[in-house]
């Protein structure tokens, strides 16, 4: 195995996976082979097709205590050969609950050997400058732990291999996580000026190009990179269910948490 040829796969729809997977590889001190960004919809074609010659490092976000679904998926669709994996899921501050744990049971059941794991924390996808949920994060001193994270990481891939494999916090069976579709919760206002990037951001295809830049709601995952992607803060959260979720979090989840980190014996 070449330990070198390290690849990331992930789900990240507002880059808070994406940025502390890139900490992860910088602190094991490996170039990046292969960068596979599952949030763009083309890139989750033949996917069972994707052979790894080194270490993968398999993140995503939490929603509501599970892997969203799309990435879950995408992460059954692949193929290891007791391939080394470290695996990464970003929660906004509340819990990450089974997310953890479902990853690794795919990760394993994909023929992955998972060494390591961690939770890290990210700014929540409803937070907003009035409703702040844990801004800014991950923050340097989470990106310090990921690097940490990563070096650990790599000694177990580069010691002599014993199959040892990571226990995690979660439970099994996994709670019930998201449904699908999500209540109209996103007003477009007139600061928009049509310049498309939230089409761009969008993992779902659920913004309606033909109804002013509408959101689809059937389509919606309530990951609001729409919202976080646009220029001119065209997009905003309307008063409703989402918006008292929002409140709730703020009021409820403001302590700072601290990263988890797991590694095999």
């Amino acid at each position: 195995m070449n330990t070198d040829a390290i690849t990331l796969v992930y789900f990240s729809p507002t880059n808070t996976t994406r940025t502390v997977l890139e900490s992860v590889a910088k602190g094991m001190g490996k170039s990046i082979a292969r960068d596979i960004d599952l949030t763009r919809p083309e890139n989750r074609e033949n996917l069972s097709d994707l052979t790894f010659d080194g270490p993968v490092l398999l993140g995503a976000p939490v929603y509501a205590g599970r892997l969203p679904k799309d990435a879950a998926l995408c992460f059954k669709a692949l193929k290891g050969n007791n391939t080394p994996a470290v695996l990464v899921v970003a929660y906004g501050n509340r819990e990450y609950e089974d997310a953890l744990v479902e990853l690794k049971d795919i990760a394993q059941d994909r023929n992955f050997t998972p060494v390591s794991a961690a939770a890290f924390i990210g700014e929540h996808s409803f937070s907003s400058a009035s409703l702040p949920i844990a801004p800014g994060r991950p923050d340097e001193q989470d990106l310090a732990l990921a690097r940490e994270f990563g070096q650990k990481s790599v000694a177990l891939i580069e010691a002599a291999p014993n199959n040892a494999v990571v226990a995690v916090s979660g439970n099994t069976p996994y709670k019930e996580g998201m449904g699908t579709g999500a209540p109209a919760f996103i007003q477009v206002t007139e600061q928009c000026d049509a310049c498309g990037t939230c089409l761009a951001s969008c993992p779902k295809a659920a913004i309606d190009e033909e109804n002013q830049y509408a959101t689809i709601p059937e389509n919606c995952i309530l990951c609001c990179a729409c919202i976080k992607a646009c220029p001119n803060q065209a997009r905003v959260m309307m008063d409703g269910p989402i918006m008292d979720k929002a409140r709730w979090l703020h009021d409820n989840c403001s302590q700072r948490k601290k990263p988890q980190m797991f590694y095999s014996d």
